[in-house]
């Protein structure tokens, strides 16, 4: 089979989606199946390129998107962003959606459908998978391709999530051959917002890691006797940082280095957008606040060969955010062996076994994230337990040759095979 993969960022540019593909791509072609991608072109870009051996074809092909069209269509997906994060969102903008960028937010969608249309004709692929909110409307755009097009949702879908906007991601849904969703509760929900039961699967996401010769502690000048706490995540609101930061200043006889590793998304990158710049002065304040100036560090993004380092390194990984979807760098810290403390919600709640390889706290409570960060600092035996029984759910559940397995048979499923 050969898969052609559409999404709004691939690489250079890293984040979940990125990794995701490649990833699968890569083991598709293992089992003698091909992939192509086509990705949203950074200003100045190639149109065309191979990365890691596979074909890349870059929006739009032959110019340049307008700077008002990418603003509006950034503020409607980052609209819909919000939304599905619970944010509490007026139902207004829906109404009056016109008025927040849904107009620039469909014309992108057809630089990109008229970019879908072009390969296909060069690369007759057998499969067209579309993946993520931003590609959303492109079902009701590509309707007439005699191909099977599955599509995957990779933000969280939750049933408290006001109906009226999962009907309108609803709508355009059910113009897809079949919709992904990453947990069992999130096919729940799509059901009861009316999308069809033959319309709906479940593929829970997955990740690859590699061995890192890279010294992170040497690398960041941080003391053997320093415990390293690890947070991947880009600088956001909705990832929680400062919760993490105020529980690590409540720390007490623990040397510690607390390393925010992350930068900001692809739109944000293009466009300049100030939000993360300012939540980072506000987290530096609160390091400042709180006495920590020597023991927190913001990488930045950085390489994978070091991003595998820090986890090779650290001795936990928290993910403290308010919402997520399903929470890939607690997937890589159970590969790496590593106990892991998440927020319960989304798909951190399915990995973590409360006791088992971590814990699990309430979004924003501090006092439990403390607490459970003090637990599996001082107490190193049962922080390898952990870890160790970590490694073994990564390996039955989150592999990427599981993943790779359950999208070759849905493929299969899709052509009638």
């Amino acid at each position: 089979m050969k898969i052609l993969f559409v999404s709004q960022s691939f690489f250079p540019s890293t984040g979940g989606v990125s990794y995701y593909l490649i990833w699968l791509a890569h083991r598709l072609r293992e089992k003698s199946h091909d992939a192509i991608f086509i990705n949203l072109k950074k200003p100045g870009g190639l149109s065309e390129e191979e990365i890691e051996g596979f074909k890349v074809y870059r929006v739009p092909a032959d110019s340049e998107i307008e700077k008002e069209v990418l603003e509006g269509y950034t503020n409607f997906k980052e609209l819909l962003l919000k939304v599905f994060h619970e944010r509490n969102i007026s139902l207004d903008r829906l109404y009056n959606k016109h008025i927040y960028g849904f107009n620039e937010y469909i014309k992108v969608n057809q630089y990109f459908e008229k970019r879908i249309r072009e390969v296909i004709k060069k690369e007759e692929p057998d499969i067209v998978h579309i993946h993520d909110f931003q590609l959303l409307p492109l079902s009701k755009m590509i309707i007439d391709l005699k191909l099977p097009k599955p599509f995957t949702w990779h933000i969280p879908f939750p049933e408290s999530i006001e109906i009226l906007w999962r009907k309108f991601v609803v709508e355009y849904l059910r113009e897809y051959s079949i919709s992904i969703f990453s947990t069992k509760s999130y096919v729940s929900t799509a059901l009861r917002s009316g999308l069809e039961w033959n319309k709906v699967s479940c593929i829970p996401p997955f990740i690859e890691v590699e061995d890192s010769n890279i010294d992170f502690r040497k690398a960041y000048n941080i003391k053997e006797d320093e415990k390293i706490i690890l947070c991947v995540a880009r600088i956001d609101r909705l990832k929680g940082q400062k919760f993490l930061i105020e529980a690590a200043s409540r720390l007490r006889n623990i040397k510690f280095k607390l390393i925010f590793i992350g930068n900001g998304s692809l739109s944000k990158e293009i466009l300049k957008v100030k939000d993360k710049e300012e939540y980072l002065r506000e987290l530096q304040e609160l390091i400042s606040l709180k006495g920590l100036n020597n023991n927190v560090i913001f990488t930045g993004a950085i390489s994978r060969e070091m991003l595998m380092a820090a986890y090779k390194a650290c001795d936990v990984v928290v993910l403290p955010s308010i919402q997520e979807g399903f929470g890939l760098a607690i997937t890589e810290a159970m590969a790496f062996g590593k106990p892991v403390i998440g927020s319960c919600i989304g798909g951190i709640s399915t990995q973590i076994w409360p006791g088992i390889n971590g814990f699990l706290v309430s979004p924003g409570d501090v006092k439990a994230l403390s607490e459970c960060l003090e637990y599996i600092l001082i107490n190193e035996d049962i922080a390898k337990k952990m870890g160790a029984e970590g490694k073994k759910i990564f390996k039955e559940q989150f592999s990427s040759e599981r993943g790779a397995k359950d999208h070759i048979a849905l493929y299969k499923r899709l052509l009638g095979e």
